[in-house]
């Protein structure tokens, strides 16, 4: 009956998406103005509905009810409540439930602030996320319901896979497909700016907070995405440039171009096209990474799909979107750009530079993640395109980008003084000298690569406290860039690892710090057993940490997962990694000692705050966005 319930609250809201998209412009097409009263309901009606029907679904696997086959797939009698909430979206359908849920969200949200903007500019834009609802409501209703019925029905479900069984999973995921349907609404101002012959400037003063919560949003889900590679996959490392990893990493690129563009353009006028053309790609790119993640054509400990029905339903999705919003594009943009009057050295120069940077960058993740997929799909065999393609063709972005991120606070819009450049030198001195010092310059040529990354990296984080101004959120936005690099470059160049057998007594020696193997515990978990490693961490005789690996296996699933152990620490991580049980108390181990990885969440902590106090800022200031041209 909850099944019967969730689908006909799916099936409701479909239906009123579709007259979301369809009354705006019957209304202004036919000057028929009073239909535009409906919009609030429809917008809110959608979210309602959609609401309803997430709730049912979660109501289900709460109350085990395996009639229900997506339930059945996911979730268990034994599995923990906050893993069978995050099991709601921890499969396909329900993922892209949760997705379509979001989008609605932001359509509600983008009703709430109607009267911000001019009615027709609004009429359009919530059109637009009318249709995306629709487009996206048929695709589950025909090729991924999680309201299928199981015949029979199964006393006992089949598990949550253990490898999502973690506290990140429950958060990741949804701040992942938030920040995909925020840009929705980017792309909705574009398409009603293309429509209604407005600018691209106006469009840029609408777009700014939506774009930088979006952006907050999806920064946050990419961390916790990186932490959960971290924590759970064993191998030590945070970023494998796997395709589905890439797949965020993409619209996050040209977001951030987006929103240095769209500076650009609120402030001067400058590149209004350019500003409509990346609000079009990122959502394209979000659509994109949709496809890739669940389409079946990858096999990923990320991926969820293997139905190419569904992934041919997706490309269709992808393909419409592109080619429409494009056209549109191509047919509606023409010149009329302003010649640019300012100088080489001055804020727009920068911003400009950053926005070619990002977009180039992000060209070439995307070139390096749909080559090897191309390549495929065309039958001529597999090819990977790994870690040293993606490091080796972006590290001059970055570093160029950082130097940009320590010029701008210097810099004024139009004409920036010389004089201020006296102020680059001693950040400069002090960021070189640092990265003398902490790189090891001499002692070998892989420590001493650290040098250029790390100098830059100070000099972007540093160079703006010595300029005239303080500004904080920039300072927080690029500072976290800086720190995050800073933890990268530290824990890929400087990390040490050792494998070993150890037994209870028996103790290795690791980077200074010496490992103890204590005991071995057996435990039984609510649906695993687990053999728990105790190893002490200490130097010297004193106590560092505790770390306790695991090996765990799943009863129903019958699987062995590995556990790492991970004791955090400003200046460096202890990592653990119980292995192969080698008989008489003795286990094959590998210890891992990390400096500065924590670096790594705390910058893109400093990111994501840096934005969400952005965000604020422009909402103080919403009011005027308020103003009709």
């Amino acid at each position: 009956m909850i099944g019967e319930l969730g689908l006909l609250s799916l099936l409701a809201a479909a239906s009123l998406a579709l007259l979301l998209g369809c009354v705006p412009f019957i209304a202004l097409q036919g000057r028929r103005l009073p239909l535009l009263y409906w919009l609030p309901s429809l917008s809110y009606g959608v979210t309602l509905l959609l609401s309803l029907a997430l709730f049912l679904l979660g109501w289900c696997f709460v109350t085990d009810d395996f009639s229900l086959l997506y339930v059945a797939q996911h979730a268990n009698t034994q599995l923990p409540l906050f893993y069978k909430i995050a099991a709601i979206w921890g499969g396909h359908e329900g993922s892209m439930l949760f997705l379509l849920f979001a989008l609605s969200v932001w359509s509600a949200a983008l009703t709430f602030f109607r009267r911000h903007f001019p009615l027709r500019f609004f009429a359009c834009s919530l059109g637009v996320m009318g249709w995306l609802l629709v487009m996206l409501s048929l695709f589950i209703l025909f090729f991924s319901n999680p309201f299928e019925h199981l015949f029979p029905t199964l006393a006992e479900g089949r598990d949550l896979n253990p490898m999502l069984q973690d506290l990140a999973l429950i958060f990741h995921p949804p701040l992942l497909y938030l920040g995909y349907s925020g840009f929705a609404i980017s792309f909705a101002f574009a398409i009603a700016a293309l429509l209604d012959g407005r600018s691209g400037q106006t469009m840029a003063r609408y777009s700014r907070p939506w774009v930088l919560a979006a952006w907050s949003l999806l920064t946050m889900g990419i961390l916790l995405g990186a932490w959960w590679a971290y924590s759970e996959l064993g191998w030590g490392g945070w970023w494998f440039w796997d395709p589905v990893e890439n797949a965020s990493l993409l619209p996050w690129l040209t977001a951030t171009a987006l929103l240095h563009v769209l500076a650009i353009n609120q402030r001067r006028g400058l590149y209004p096209h350019w500003g409509i053309l990346l609000a079009l790609v990122t959502f394209q790119l979000c659509l994109l990474g949709t496809f890739i993640v669940r389409s079946g054509v990858l096999t990923s400990v990320h991926a969820f799909a293997v139905d190419t029905a569904r992934g041919e339903a997706l490309l269709l999705l992808f393909g419409v979107v592109t080619l429409v919003s494009l056209t549109l594009f191509v047919l509606r943009v023409r010149g009329g750009s302003r010649s640019a009057d300012f100088r080489l050295y001055s804020l727009e120069t920068l911003l400009l530079a950053a926005f070619v940077l990002l977009s180039v960058a992000a060209v070439t993740v995307l070139i390096g993640t749909l080559y090897p997929l191309i390549f495929s799909a065309l039958g001529l065999g597999s090819l990977s395109v790994g870690a040293p393609y993606f490091n080796q063709t972006l590290t001059p972005f970055v570093l160029l980008l950082l130097l940009l991120m320590g010029l701008m606070p210097f810099a004024r819009w139009q004409h920036s003084p010389k004089t201020a450049l006296w102020r680059l030198v001693l950040p400069a001195l002090l960021a070189i000298s640092a990265a003398l010092l902490t790189s090891g310059l001499g002692q070998s040529p892989w420590q001493a690569g650290m040098v250029p990354g790390v100098t830059l990296a100070l000099w972007a984080l540093l160079a703006p406290l010595f300029a005239p101004k303080i500004r904080w959120r920039p300072w927080l936005l690029h500072g976290g860039v800086a720190v995050s690099l800073l933890g990268m470059q530290f824990a890929s160049y400087h990390s040490v690892e050792q494998g070993s057998r150890m037994s209870p007594g028996q103790q290795v020696t690791l980077a200074g710090y010496q490992f103890t193997y204590h005991q071995t515990e057996l435990r039984v978990g609510p649906n695993y057993t687990s053999e728990q490693a105790h190893i002490m961490v200490s130097q010297q005789g004193r106590p560092i940490a505790t770390l306790l690996p695991e090996r765990r296996r799943y009863t129903v699933r019958e699987v062995l997962m590995i556990e790492p152990a991970i004791a955090s620490g400003l200046l460096a991580d202890f990592y653990a990694v119980l292995g192969d049980n080698l008989g008489a108390g003795e286990y094959s181990v590998r210890l891992y000692h990390k400096p500065l990885v924590s670096w790594i969440w705390g910058g893109a902590l400093m990111m994501t705050l840096g934005g969400l106090l952005a965000l604020w800022h422009r909402i103080q200031h919403f009011n005027d966005l308020a103003e009709d041209e």
